[in-house]
């Protein structure tokens, strides 16, 4: 009978054989994948042979004394170990997690702009697990997908609706305000109209300036603002708004701690407009473990600390 890849049922596969079929792909050849997987040639050769009836492929060709891989092998070659990692670590059962001995690696990706949690989070970390390391990831459209891979232990984002692929909890909410340098003249007389004379400052959205949820708002109003420049980082906001009349409005988190440093003013938006929500994300199969829920705890922690 033949086989196609979509005739091919995941309750008829042995993962056993995908082992075997790794090994051989490695190994290219009977007696060495034998040796490594300690059973007998026969057995290997009996496995191969299950292995092309299934795949309707030869998956590997005698080329003199060795094996090389088809087409269709050199396919499984790629696939299969990044595979049966995600298997193994999908059935493995967890092992205990120490934070005071724990040297693991901790892997966060958010926007730049909730950088003001991480030195709390750092200094929280630090007290209660000296040996393990934060790593932030950047925050990107593929963020999810990699979250759900098991790319991040978690990812802190703008609060979107729940997927099969991650769980979300609400984590806090930050009102928007408008930064701009000390004296400026927007402040003197402030309204909608104040706001919208000078020209705005704008974060990481290049491919559509004036774009945003800001600029629909105020459309309703009649109004169009100016963006004067667009920056990638919100790290780069503060030198700029200090030295110019340009203006940024943010929600509050992104810039409250430059703010100070760099002798800004702030206010609240001469306009309504609904707070920021950001959630914590993780893996809906892959963050059940301890770890990643000491990890979670300790991100909340140190969000209710700002």
């Amino acid at each position: 009978m033949k086989f196609t890849m979509k005739e091919i049922q995941l309750s008829k596969i042995d993962l056993n054989l995908l082992v075997v079929l790794d090994v051989l792909l490695r190994e290219k050849s009977v007696t060495r994948a034998a040796d490594r997987l300690n059973i007998t040639s026969s057995a290997v050769s009996h496995a191969l042979k299950r292995l092309r009836t299934l795949f309707d492929n030869e998956l590997l060709v005698r080329d003199g004394r060795r094996m090389v891989p088809t087409a269709r092998g050199e396919e499984l070659a790629k696939a299969l170990p990044i595979l049966l990692v995600q298997v193994t670590q999908t059935l493995a059962t967890s092992e205990a997690f120490n934070p005071a001995t724990s040297d693991r690696v901790f892997r966060l990706s958010a926007p730049d702009f909730i950088s003001p949690l991480i030195p709390i989070l750092l200094n929280i970390l630090a007290k209660e697990a000296p040996h393990v390391r934060l790593e932030l990831m950047s925050y990107s459209k593929t963020a999810v997908t990699e979250l759900s891979q098991g790319q991040h232990d978690a990812l802190v984002a703008p609060t979107l609706r729940q997927s099969h692929e991650v769980r979300s909890e609400r984590i806090g909410a930050w009102y928007w305000q408008v930064f701009a340098r000390k004296n400026h003249p927007v402040f003197e007389n402030w309204s909608l109209e104040s706001w919208a004379q000078f020209p705005h400052l704008q974060v990481g959205m290049s491919s559509s300036p004036g774009r945003g949820p800001i600029d629909d708002k105020i459309a309703k109003f009649g109004m169009v603002r100016q963006i004067g420049a667009v920056i990638p980082q919100f790290s780069m906001a503060a030198p700029i708004l200090a030295n110019t009349d340009m203006l940024l409005s943010v929600p509050s988190m992104a810039m409250d701690a430059a703010a100070k440093v760099y002798e800004l003013e702030q206010r609240d938006l001469p306009f309504e407009f609904d707070p920021l929500e950001l959630s914590l994300f993780r893996s809906a199969t892959l963050g059940d473990r301890r770890e990643i829920d000491w990890f979670h705890e300790r991100v909340k922690l140190a969000v209710q600390s700002l």
